[in-house]
């Protein structure tokens, strides 16, 4: 999809991006990487987002957090979608922003979740599209759009994603997460990373316990049950899927 740029000055994407680093991070409910959200109210989670303005606009639109002051939402993979120019430029940024700036509005009701394409943007590589690198175009926009301001749009961008929290879960035993550990991994992860601070080894390609989280794939339904039964959960919601235990 070709697209016409859309005019931000860097100061104010800046701005946005920063505010909502920091709502992130000193978010009340939060507790190392996982938010734990109060018993009263109700949430609305998003599958990947991917720049899908429409469907991104309509969500808000429906969840209308002015009138619900008790409704939660969880935005993940917001970034790398299908809005390129002529010359291979990507400005899913744009989603970025508006979604810095919600949080920055309703602090207390819009929340996110690292997922695998914002580890690749930090990292700058690992995802490729129809033989295109995501993380390449998405440089490309800012770069288009930011000129000689792009390197600390770039910095803003990366504290912003490196900020959302790993989990987010209810008191009635709900866990959310873009993914879970693979099968095999489970069994020696190190669940710790959901309640302290993260060093770098945790976002380390194959072995860190960030990747192995939000990179997880080809989980069978035995997985699932172990990793909830390390969490203590009932019920597992990621980006794609969800599975419940048999409680009985």
């Amino acid at each position: 999809m070709l697209v016409q740029t859309m005019s931000h000055s860097a100061e104010a994407v800046i701005e946005a991006l920063g505010c909502a680093a920091e709502e992130n991070q000193r978010e009340h409910h939060r507790a190392g990487q996982t938010v734990h959200l109060p018993a009263e109210g109700d949430i609305w989670i998003s599958g990947d987002i991917h720049d899908h303005r429409r469907n991104f606009d309509r969500f808000i639109l429906y969840a209308d957090l002015p009138n619900n002051p008790q409704r939660h939402i969880v935005l993940h993979e917001l970034i790398h979608g299908d809005h390129y120019d002529a010359e291979g430029a990507e400005d899913s940024w744009h989603m970025l922003y508006k979604a810095a700036e919600l949080k920055c509005q309703y602090p207390d009701q819009v929340h996110f979740l690292m997922a695998n394409h914002d580890l690749a943007q930090i990292h700058g590589e690992g995802i490729m599209k129809a033989g295109v690198s995501v993380c390449d175009g998405f440089n490309k926009g800012i770069k288009r759009d930011f000129g000689d301001a792009r390197y600390k749009v770039q910095v803003a961008v990366t504290e912003f994603l490196l900020s959302s929290p790993l989990a987010i879960r209810t008191g009635n035993g709900i866990f959310i997460s873009h993914s879970v550990p693979p099968d095999d991994v489970i069994a020696n992860y190190d669940f710790s990373v959901f309640d302290r601070e993260l060093t770098a080894q945790d976002y380390a390609r194959k072995t860190g316990s960030v990747y192995q989280l939000i990179w997880g794939r080809r989980t069978t339904p035995a997985g699932v049950d172990a990793f909830l039964e390390q969490v203590g959960a009932k019920l597992l919601i990621t980006g794609t899927s969800r599975r419940m235990r048999d409680s009985r």
